[in-house]
């Protein structure tokens, strides 16, 4: 009696890892783009909160904000994006495969907190969307 595999055993074998590779593969892509998702929606929200806080707080006497402007979400001091005093930025770079619309630059009122718009924020990357709401009282909701 021979012991051994066959080339047909092998084959199958090799067919089955194949198979096997090929749905993991899919799995994990998945789960990195809804895992990055769920990551950039964390982040938006917790700059959105330490800009109102910082406002609120009065922290540098100025405004605070934040912005997008692809691939950056920065952090930031001053009355808008564009006369913002850059020494005080703090920028956190979004997964590529992640596209955010509904925010691009939104400015806290120093003391009071109040946001300058109420913008719906989405945040998508592939058929993985979350939304984030901010009311005029500054009231963040995810």
């Amino acid at each position: 009696m021979n012991k051994g595999f066959t080339i047909i055993e092998l084959l199958l074998v090799v067919a089955i890892i194949f198979i096997v590779t090929s749905f993991s593969a899919v799995f994990y892509s998945r789960f990195l783009t809804q895992n990055a998702v769920l990551n950039t929606t964390d982040q938006i929200v917790g700059q959105l909160q330490k800009a109102q806080i910082y406002a609120m707080s009065g922290k540098q006497n100025s405004n605070w904000g934040v912005s997008y402007a692809s691939p950056l979400l920065i952090l930031y001091a001053g009355n808008s994006y564009a006369t913002r005093d850059q020494i005080f930025d703090e920028k956190f770079t979004v997964n590529g495969n992640i596209s955010i619309s509904g925010l691009l630059s939104l400015t806290f009122t120093r003391v009071t907190g109040t946001p300058s718009a109420t913008p719906v924020i989405t945040i998508s990357g592939n058929n993985n969307t979350k939304m984030v709401t901010l009311n005029s009282q500054g009231m963040i909701n995810k």
